[in-house]
């Protein structure tokens, strides 16, 4: 460590020895060129930042066009499904002849192999028991023959290597009263065929991955160069991998790049040859400047100031022979200031409405004024899922605007306080406890419109309160009455 500070001390010595020997002129040139090349720098970090957000949010807009696209197809599929279905489980001989009777000739000629032969789909034909009355799969898991309620269900289900998309629903008569205690159900399996049809619709490869549990958070949507590559859930077990070409936005994200980097540097080079030229223009003048301060420093007040040049330097000069009668402006400007500054020490600096400091001062004036009043405590409720989805910087943009309503939907009399975090006290003069209770009821109502969906997350608060002075005549007493009313009323949600 000494060493280090040695060798710092003798680089610092010499640097500063240098300095001393360049002119004002040069420093200022060599100021200005290290400040252009710092300001470019980060112009440059900024304008990578921008473009590749905007990169990211173009390739997240694809991703979320391809998985509606997706999403369309697999309905369709499923819409085809269920339409196909609903002909033959609201279909009284399939109950009477296929279920009761057991008649092989009609099953044969209508369910298997029929089905299989004509629609294509995989065929099982079961009682609510598990048992299988026919069946174009063989080696049925017993998961597939669970009694099923009496409404349509529609699943993807993976079956060794292969996936169907299954619909299933119960033997009804045509009037749809009479249950026939069974159930059919059709898979169609998602195979080369289905699935080159989706990609020719898609533009894009897809890919049917048995990877034996889906867990949402595991799932990945990313971009490789040159394309983007989306995951989508289909069951449990089985995910859809989409890859999508997408070589244009990578294109224009580099050019764009390219372009700006370009503008920076250019304007860096303009900077410092205009910067040249006006040093040039300034210094004469400074120069003069230099040489009218020494004499001040002397003590000669009485000298020609150039009062008459309309520049900044004249105004200036101006400026400085009017110093003097501004002290006395400034010093009242100040004690104004400071009395400015000692009503803000009772505001809190986020929501601008009081805080805790100001919290005993207005409790005393109540007391000693004998002024009836509810203190109301309030906790913002899903408050915590604002800061962790979207940080603090929007957590303190909701409180500042908690802290408007607060402010705008009670009387001017009334005292609004932050006590700290999510949590704030309204103390309402004259006002009884129940006719409190009927104003936060009504607060409450106007706070959910206001704050009913942030991006997902529906704000709302718990609030508890406690009168002065029927529940408690000290400070201390009332704010643990209306928490402990108000984590009541929290627990009831």
């Amino acid at each position: 460590m000494d060493i280090l500070a040695k060798t710092y001390d003798i680089i610092y010595s010499i640097w500063r020895r240098r300095l001393r020997k360049i002119g004002l002129r040069t420093k200022i040139i060599l100021i200005l060129v290290i400040t252009n090349l710092f300001i470019s720098f980060l112009f440059i970090l900024g304008e990578i930042h921008f473009v590749k957000n905007v990169f990211r949010e173009n390739i997240n807009k694809e991703i979320r066009n391809t998985q509606i696209l997706f999403s369309k197809l697999v309905e369709k599929e499923k819409k085809i499904l269920v339409a196909n279905l609903s002909d033959y489980i609201y279909w009284r001989d399939l109950g009477e002849k296929g279920v009761k009777r057991r008649d092989k000739e009609f099953l044969e000629a209508n369910i298997n192999p029929w089905i299989k032969n004509t629609l294509r789909y995989d065929v099982i034909l079961f009682t609510k028991e598990g048992e299988i009355i026919t069946s174009s799969l063989r080696n049925v898991p017993k998961d597939l023959l669970k009694e099923k309620g009496k409404k349509i269900e529609v699943f993807f289900y993976s079956f060794g290597e292969k996936v169907f998309l299954c619909v299933v629903g119960p033997i009804m008569s045509d009037d749809k009263k009479y249950f026939y205690d069974a159930y059919l159900l059709f898979a169609k399996p998602i195979d080369d065929e289905i699935i080159k049809e989706w990609e020719n619709f898609l533009d894009a490869k897809i890919t049917i991955l048995n990877i034996g549990y889906v867990r949402e958070e595991n799932l990945r949507n990313y971009y490789g160069y040159p394309s983007y590559h989306i995951e989508i859930p289909l069951n449990e077990s089985t995910l859809a991998h989409i890859e999508k070409e997408s070589k244009t936005i990578y294109l224009i994200y580099r050019s764009s790049l390219i372009m700006l980097i370009s503008f920076t540097l250019f304007m860096l080079i303009s900077s410092l040859i205009i910067s040249q030229f006006l040093i040039s223009y300034i210094m004469k003048p400074f120069e003069k400047l230099v040489l009218i301060a020494k004499e001040i420093e002397k003590g000669n007040y009485d000298v020609d100031l150039d009062i008459y040049r309309n520049d900044e330097i004249g105004n200036f000069m101006r400026a400085f022979k009017n110093m003097i009668e501004k002290v006395k402006e400034r010093e009242e400007r100040l004690l104004l200031e400071k009395n400015i500054m000692k009503d803000m020490a009772y505001l809190d600096v986020l929501t601008q409405t009081y805080n805790r400091r100001y919290f005993d001062i207005i409790f005393e004036e109540l007391v000693n004024k004998n002024i009836p009043f509810s203190l109301v405590f309030i906790d913002l409720d899903n408050f915590k899922d604002v800061n962790d989805k979207f940080g603090h910087d929007k957590g303190d943009q909701i409180l500042r605007e908690v802290g408007m309503f607060l402010k705008d939907n009670f009387r001017s009399d009334d005292v609004i306080i932050r006590y700290g975090g999510d949590e704030f006290c309204v103390i309402l003069l004259h006002t009884s406890r129940e006719v409190a209770e009927k104003i936060m009821k009504r607060t409450l109502r106007d706070f959910k419109e206001k704050f009913s969906n942030i991006d997902g997350i529906n704000l709302e608060f718990s609030f508890g309160i406690a009168s002065y002075p029927e529940d408690g005549k000290l400070l201390e007493d009332l704010i643990k009455i209306a928490d402990e009313r108000m984590y009541k009323d929290k627990r009831k949600r």
